[in-house]
């Protein structure tokens, strides 16, 4: 199948609402490049790669042009692939990654697991979340790490389904739920949870968080701090006494008002962890 990658590369500190637009206008899903990807983007600056069908490019860029209107200018490039090249890029560059205790392993791979390693069968795939990002490494070293006893969990913003299959595979006994607004990335995690065997003991839905019942002992989001902030309040109601929020998605410079607003929810903050400029927190009840 023949399909346009169009990557726009824009200020790091305008990314987010360039994502968003290019949602809005059609992009099935957006991939971001910064310093800390495989294909790099240039330095202060992140590269959004949305695939386009051929035929509907002209329109998606023609609506794209009339919505940034009031952004920062983005610099487009265009390129003519098909899926057999995408997969081929991927399988060069993307082998066995073991970050804390979990060891990401690709279906081309084999990976004789140690005693103590948690093994997450997963491909780059639709939806973000595949240890590539900081943002994901930083979370899975922080449960990797937790000891603490987990009956439910939730992961908010689930993408690939990688943080609640992590949970699955560290408590054996535990049930859980992976929550996203995109369908597509549900229909993703549903596939990585049947690839880890885990399908019978996580949920994938694209229901609204209010929608989710009951408390969890480990509560996860990976997402950016302007959604993180007004979501306080429902993720303090949703952990359970004695349970561990993990937020990530933030970038070191922007977690002070996330802080101050899971701190205003009633949360302790107990720990930090930075890599590469990203900062995960970690809070209790």
């Amino acid at each position: 199948m023949r399909f346009v990658e169009l990557a726009f590369t824009v200020p790091a500190e305008a990314a987010d609402d360039w994502a968003a637009l290019l949602v809005e206008e059609g992009a099935g899903g957006v991939e971001e490049r910064d310093g800390t990807t495989l294909a790099q983007a240039p330095l202060g600056r992140i590269t959004l790669v949305a695939w386009i069908a051929p035929e509907q490019v002209e329109a998606f860029l023609a609506r794209a042009s009339v919505g940034s209107t009031g952004l920062p200018e983005a610099v487009v490039a265009r390129r003519d692939r098909d899926d057999e090249e995408w997969r081929d890029a991927w399988k060069k560059h993307f082998g066995v990654r073991k970050i804390g205790r979990f060891v990401i392993v690709p279906s081309w791979e084999r990976h004789l697991a140690a005693a103590s390693e948690l093994v997450l069968d997963l491909d780059p795939g639709r939806a973000f979340g595949t240890g590539g990002h900081a943002s994901t490494r930083l979370c899975l070293q922080i449960l990797g790490d937790l000891e603490v006893a987990c009956h439910r969990f939730l992961d908010v913003g689930c993408g690939s389904g990688v943080l609640a299959i992590a949970c699955a595979r560290k408590w054996p006994e535990a049930h859980g739920i992976g929550v996203d607004n995109d369908p597509d990335a549900v229909e993703v995690s549903r596939e990585n949870a049947e690839r880890n065997r885990v399908e019978p003991r996580v949920r994938f839905t694209h229901e609204p968080l209010e929608s989710i019942d009951g408390r969890f002992e480990i509560v996860s989001a990976n997402i950016q701090p302007e959604v993180l902030i007004p979501m306080a309040g429902a993720l303090r109601t949703r952990l359970a006494d004695g349970g561990r929020l993990i937020l990530s998605g933030i970038l070191v410079e922007a977690a002070d008002p996330v802080v101050a607003a899971y701190q205003a929810a009633g949360l302790t903050l107990d720990r930090f962890v930075d890599e590469e400029g990203w900062r995960a927190l970690v809070f209790r009840t």
